[in-house]
């Protein structure tokens, strides 16, 4: 048991280091608080950089796009209405989530939560899975086909490394979409089978 627990933990530090060292833009929030100001600054960003200003309702604010290396911005959030905003960073492989309080005159960050989405690679007809999942949370795997067709479902509970390959080899010509579900977070990968 205390042998499976010691490659279990080395894999799950391979893996962290294999994304940390992946090219994942390096972030910084800095409030003003008296200027009710965000000043954003990205290094290294991908071409899959998304940042997005949400109420507590959930309705977007503002949204954008990234596609220069270095990126760096300010907000001005004077004209909010008082209450609980959250500004997302969207990456290649986490994305990032700050809780912000706007309040009278004053804005402050509130809490910030990492959440590390699953990796998938396709090689030809085969596509691979894997999702460091620190918190063991219950992760669920679908597959749909073109129709919308459920083809495969799988629950895994309790496990810190997640990891499935999918073999479509034998598979009919078309669409399909890997869903993969944890917390309240949910992630899609598209493939075409030829």
């Amino acid at each position: 048991m205390k042998a499976l627990l010691k490659i279990t933990t080395v894999v799950a530090f391979m893996f962290i280091a294999a994304i940390s060292m992946a090219k994942e833009p390096k972030l910084i929030l800095t409030a003003y608080s008296e200027a009710k100001t965000l000043v954003l600054e990205l290094e290294d960003v991908s071409s899959n950089t998304s940042i997005t200003l949400k109420d507590a309702q959930n309705n977007i604010i503002y949204a954008e796009s990234i596609k220069n290396d270095l990126y760096s911005k300010k907000f001005n959030l004077k004209n909010l209405v008082d209450g609980v905003y959250f500004f997302e960073t969207e990456g290649e492989f986490k994305s990032t989530v700050y809780s912000i309080k706007v309040e009278d005159n004053s804005l402050a960050i509130l809490d910030k939560e990492e959440v590390i989405k699953p990796f998938f690679t396709e090689v030809e007809e085969h596509v691979s899975l894997n999702l460091l999942n620190l918190d063991k949370k219950d992760v669920s795997i679908k597959v749909y086909d073109e129709d919308s067709r459920l083809v495969f479902e799988e629950e895994i509970t309790n496990e810190m490394i997640v990891e499935k390959s999918f073999d479509f080899s034998g598979a009919y010509e078309g669409n399909y979409t890997v869903s993969v579900s944890y917390g309240d977070k949910s992630y899609e990968k598209y493939f075409t089978v030829k």
